[in-house]
């Protein structure tokens, strides 16, 4: 069969984490890299056997070499970085959050479509074998009926260790960058219909510091989801049942999860392939093998929804950025 080129837009630490992946599958090949800064490609090809680096976006665009780019700019360029990919008939997996806003994320959506390629959100979590068995258990109500959950992403920064954390001008703060994943894990488990959410958050410079939000579901639950940039806090996830409930550590990058019901405790193990983002690198490249321009496991309806949900919460809590498709909120 033939290997899925891919190349990488923006080598930074987060494409670091998805070369090493794709260097681990052999139904893959890493071919490409494209930076504004031409040492910083060339650094970056030969740290991961890259054979082409190209000094700008659009002459990778050009390349018949490159089937699939792996979107890792900032969160600002993601929209008009893809498109550029995207008009250029590429397919696109893009790096968490596919958009700042909904608005940006429809028009993408919509130039996906146009140029007839794939387009998927790099929400590495979703594909996971944990998560797999994780949705499967909830399906089967092995717990009884789901009433609550928690997840939380909280760590610690400096300024000097990344400064777009820190700058509205780059949709910085803990909602975007790390909320995001507590929003998908919630609406994997619990959908996305009939949502009411409500947040509470420290904002310093534009900024989300710390976020609590409380999210009610259709079915019922209730969801409490906590992002931060300024406290530890465990990575972990809860799921609570009518019978019992599941323990999910370091819920966005599950290797395992621990069901308990009664004086019953059962360690279940479900070990990704490697690096983590090698699932979802597979699942992009089977999409694209078999023609498929949406993935059906974490569909562009998923991130939309979650996108709403951001731009809701950033509307209640103060949170604005100057960039584009910020006037709809």
């Amino acid at each position: 069969m033939k290997k899925v080129r891919w190349g990488i837009a923006g080598p930074g630490n987060i494409a670091r984490k998805f070369a090493k992946a794709a260097n681990n599958l052999d139904s893959v090949e890493l071919c490409a890299v494209a930076s504004r800064d031409p040492a910083r490609g060339a650094a970056f090809a030969a740290e991961y056997g890259i054979g082409k680096v190209f000094s700008s976006y659009e002459e990778m665009a050009a390349s018949p070499d490159v089937d699939c780019v792996y979107v890792a700019t900032p969160h600002p360029f993601h929209s008009s970085c893809a498109k550029i990919f995207l008009r250029a008939g590429k397919h696109v997996l893009c790096e968490k959050p596919m958009c700042v806003n909904t608005a940006q994320a429809e028009e993408l959506i919509a130039c996906a479509k146009e140029n007839d390629v794939f387009l998927m959100e790099a929400m590495w979590t979703r594909f996971l074998p944990a998560t797999e068995a994780l949705m499967a258990a909830i399906a089967s109500g092995e717990i009884g009926e789901v009433r609550g959950l928690t997840a939380d992403f909280c760590y610690t920064l400096e300024s000097q260790e990344d400064h777009k954390i820190f700058r509205a001008d780059m949709a910085g703060g803990s909602l975007l960058d790390v909320g995001v994943y507590s929003l998908h894990f919630a609406a994997m488990l619990l959908g996305t219909d009939g949502v009411g959410l409500s947040a509470a958050a420290r904002v310093v410079d534009g900024c989300d510091r710390h976020t609590v939000i409380t999210a009610r579901y259709e079915g019922g639950a209730i969801a409490t989801l906590t992002s931060a940039t300024d406290l530890y806090k465990p990575y972990d996830a809860y799921i609570y049942g009518s019978r019992g409930y599941i323990h999910v550590p370091t819920f966005y990058g599950a290797q395992g999860f621990t069901v308990v019901k009664g004086a019953s405790r059962e360690e279940r193990s479900y070990p990704s392939l490697g690096a983590g983002f090698e699932e979802e690198i597979l699942e992009a490249s089977r999409a694209v093998t078999e023609g498929i321009r949406e993935s059906e496991r974490h569909p562009l309806s998923r991130t939309l929804a979650v996108l709403r949900q951001m731009d809701g919460i950033r509307k209640e809590i103060g949170v604005r950025y100057p960039l584009p498709g910020e006037d709809m909120l």
